[in-house]
């Protein structure tokens, strides 16, 4: 690579002769942010990637006798300014053109998102540096998509590594979750604190104009480290150095990039953190600085892998006589292992979507330029394995439970079994939750429940929604069944107050509320909630108020006031959603299974390109599949599947030693 790219630098041409070669011209695209002498840069570092691949084809023709073989790819290059387009439009206009073979760009991963919905469905190549772990999980079945750096849960988790490494005990973090790029820290800080052993003194969720508010909430805190998810350095640094914070900040790669120097100058000096870049073994960074006289810019070596990966496939391209398609040609290439400037360009031999490994940089703004005070492999010992947003669990991390023949829990004998089936949210984006409760709807009903011992609640807008191609369906899993056949929906959730539900799970019918849980001491009651969480609340559809923790409590003591269930085992699938089933800990006969802790997010799960929707959540998934196959699964064994198939989140079980020994106990009290 090395000398690849020396042989760049050199001006001169002397290994074959253009005009005795047959140049096959290959157009693509290139959607990148052109501000702050960005496009410079893209310009310079697409010309080394291009001139050093046309210098090993111009060596090959030499050994090519035949002159009409002398068939070279020569790629040009279409250029629009990221912030600058109406995305959707490029986006929609890419796709169809028959004369770009391929996408280069989308830095922002809002933007990388609409790009990869229409040129992935076209099949048409997209690669991106957009580092949002929710694009490479929703486009890795397409296989047009191809990430250059790993998602920002690896980034997310070597952030955290550095706060370690200077011996931090607590850590807070500030990022927009309303932005794809934020959403991926706040959803997985939670959970990676707690992998590494550190205390989360807060997760402070910002818009542009409450940063300053919630960054001097960050800063009040004093937490050890504060990692910092935003390009707005000034208002940050304002609010930290007004309350005499003594908390060391640590920037994402927002703060890196020559856009960055040039807005703040100065006001940046002592900024550090964490970027991805290229690896110090490639030479690239000092090659760049060489030839140019500059530092590259934040995705540089990336956009430069992007162009020889892409580059050598149009040659493979070019060189069979089947034509097989451009994404096919990648794979191959990227089954070679190339060199790039980030290293062996090596992708998961199963999906090829992400990188497999990326080096990272500890940066430092000092005197007006980067310094790079480490480097950080991905594929190092000192972290886990994040290929492709999955995750490798420490056991040690699970709940340990007494197995005792005897738990001193004892119970009256069964008679009936009655459930509250709640979907929280409204609205086509928001399709997983309806799914996932009509799912959870139509497995009891085939466990022998009848409609008088379930109450529905949901807002039923998915079916007959504008946006779904086949109304009157709604399904968990492309070409799955449809859950919406033969359905009873007692309430729509906008109908009712977040409060309905205790009176409902209490028996207490009225006018307002004819279907109740009509429940004695000698019933089980099951409870299964899918919606939005936050810290401390069940979100009700997009309202302020919800079924907050204090709710919680007050339900469960009623219930067991007013003996209105024998055993409870109540599912919550929300983010944070442990924040609130806390409130059934002391409470006899009540278990919770939440699919969060109260630090973390829940995650998304099957995602399909032809509704732009995410189908269920990993939680629930892998609930629905163990009821499904093992109705009669112990709730220590469920909990231990639970647990190792959710992705990015903890599990957790609340008020097990009021409940009974889980060993025995099963869900066989709850379904057969």
């Amino acid at each position: 690579m090395v000398a690849l790219l020396l042989m760049a630098c050199n001006d001169h041409n002397d290994v074959a002769s253009d005009e005795h070669l047959n140049w096959q011209v290959r157009k693509v695209a290139v959607v990148l942010p052109m501000q702050h002498e960005q496009k410079q840069q893209w310009e310079q570092t697409i010309e080394m990637a291009v001139n050093g691949v046309n210098e090993i084809q111009k060596q090959n023709i030499l050994n090519t006798p035949n002159e009409k073989d002398r068939q070279m790819v020569k790629m040009e290059f279409e250029w629009y300014d990221e912030e600058g387009v109406n995305m959707e439009n490029l986006a929609k206009e890419l796709a169809e053109r028959d004369d770009i073979v391929a996408v280069i760009g989308g830095k922002f991963s809002a933007d990388a998102a609409t790009l990869a919905a229409s040129l992935c469905k076209a099949r048409k190549p997209f690669l991106t540096i957009a580092t949002s772990d929710e694009l490479v999980r929703a486009y890795a079945s397409t296989g047009s998509l191809w990430a250059m750096a790993e998602s920002d849960i690896t980034q997310c988790e070597i952030l955290l590594s550095r706060a370690l490494y200077y011996g931090a005990k607590t850590v807070s973090l500030l990022a927009n979750r309303e932005t794809l790029y934020g959403k991926t820290f706040v959803e997985w800080f939670g959970f990676q604190a707690e992998e590494l052993g550190l205390e989360v003194k807060g997760i402070h969720d910002f818009r542009p104009e409450t940063l300053a508010e919630e960054s001097r909430k960050a800063a009040e805190e004093n937490a050890d480290v504060v990692i910092c998810v935003s390009k707005e350095i000034e208002t940050i640094e304002e609010a930290f150095k007004q309350t005499n914070s003594h908390s060391r900040r640590l920037y994402s790669d927002t703060a890196y990039g020559v856009d960055v120097l040039d807005r703040f100058g100065t006001k940046a000096e002592g900024i550090e953190g964490i970027t991805f870049g290229a690896s110090p073994e490639s030479g690239f960074d000092i090659l760049y600085e060489i030839k140019f006289g500059q530092q590259p810019t934040l995705g540089a070596a990336q956009i430069y892998d992007a162009v020889i990966m892409l580059n050598w496939a149009l040659i493979q391209q070019l060189s069979t006589s089947s034509q097989e398609s451009l994404n096919s040609c990648m794979r191959k290439v990227a089954d070679a292992h190339i060199a790039g400037a980030c290293g062996p360009i090596a992708f998961d031999h199963n999906v090829y979507t992400s990188v497999l490994s990326t080096t990272y940089y500890h940066y430092l703004i000092y005197q007006g330029r980067y310094i790079i005070l480490d480097y950080i492999s991905s594929t190092g010992s000192h972290r886990t394995d994040a290929t492709l947003g999955a995750w490798n669990w420490k056991t040690q991390l699970m709940q340990e439970f007494q197995n005792e023949d005897d738990s001193g829990v004892t119970y009256p004998d069964l008679d009936k079994k009655w459930a509250l089936l709640v979907a929280g949210s409204n609205d086509w984006v928001n399709y997983r939750h309806q799914a996932d409760v009509l799912q959870m709807y139509q497995i009891l009903r085939k466990q022998g429940y009848d409609d008088d011992h379930i109450v529905l609640i949901m807002e039923d807008d998915i079916a007959s929604n504008a946006q779904n191609p086949q109304p009157g369906t709604v399904q968990v899993r492309p070409n799955g069944d449809n859950l919406y056949k033969n359905i009873v929906i007692d309430y729509h959730t906008s109908q009712l107050e977040p409060s309905d539900i205790k009176h409902i799970l209490c028996g207490e019918q009225s006018e307002e509320l004819p279907a109740v849980l009509h429940a004695d001491e000698d019933d089980n009651v099951l409870i299964f909630w899918s919606g939005h969480g936050t810290p401390g609340q069940m979100v009700w559809l997009d309202r302020e108020d919800g079924f907050t923790t204090q709710l919680a409590k007050e339900t469960f003591e009623a219930m067991h006031q007013g003996k209105k269930y024998r055993k409870l085992l109540c599912f919550t699938e929300a983010c944070y959603s442990g924040s609130v089933m806390s409130a059934a800990e002391g409470i006899p006969g009540i278990l919770a299974i939440t699919a969060a802790n109260p630090y973390e997010t829940s995650k998304a799960d099957i995602y399909n390109t032809d509704l732009h929707v995410w189908m269920s959540n990993r939680f629930t998934a892998t609930l629905h599949d163990c009821i499904i196959q093992s109705p009669e699964i112990p709730l220590r064994d469920l909990y231990y599947r639970l647990f190792i198939n959710t992705v990015g989140s903890h599990v957790t079980l609340y008020n097990v030693d009021g409940y009974g020994n889980i060993y025995q106990e099963s869900m066989k009290e709850f379904l057969k």
